[in-house]
């Protein structure tokens, strides 16, 4: 199955493109996801964002898959899924 994955911001720089796709395989979960980012761009991102170790985004960027929240690594996601990575920004 084919998920788009589109990093906003400072992440597109830092993934070196702002759209990528990713073939996972049928019944992929959103920890199949990190885990491939991880693989392709995770040393790219920085370590106060990406948590190279677990393969994880750290608080503070927020992802989202179609009409939802993905937080949890064994959330399934679906064919032909949009997901997008925002960063989280403050300020005053």
């Amino acid at each position: 199955m084919k998920v788009t994955v589109m990093f906003f911001g400072p992440l597109g720089e830092q993934a070196g493109q702002e759209i990528a796709q990713f073939d996972l395989p049928q019944g992929g979960t959103y920890g199949d996801l990190l885990d491939e980012i991880g693989h392709r761009f995770g040393y790219r991102f920085h370590e106060r964002i990406w948590d190279a170790r677990e393969k994880v985004f750290k608080p503070g960027i927020l992802v989202v898959g179609t009409g939802r929240d993905l937080d949890s690594r064994d959330t399934s996601l679906e064919d032909g899924e949009e997901i997008k990575i925002v960063p989280i920004l403050g300020g005053g």
